[in-house]
């Protein structure tokens, strides 16, 4: 994956690119820093369907994380 959030607002604000000793463990070159910071790994399907489409708002997991940005704001 080389697109950047650079590239405009498609890529999920929750993408995380995997760097170091994780880069070879996940199945994709990324994974997902939730709320609390839990990790979620997107398959190769929901990478290019969801997470680098502009069709990040569907994922369960990026609603999740923006509901506890907003309770943070309360």
């Amino acid at each position: 994956m080389n697109q950047s959030r650079q590239d405009g607002e498609m890529n999920c604000p929750c993408l995380t690119p995997a760097v170091g000793r994780r880069a070879g463990v996940f199945p994709v070159p990324v994974y997902c820093r939730l709320a609390h910071g839990r990790v979620r790994v997107p398959t190769r399907e929901q990478l290019g369907s969801l997470c680098t489409a502009d069709r990040y708002h569907d994922c369960p997991g990026y609603r999740r994380w923006a509901a506890s940005l907003a309770w943070k704001d309360v």
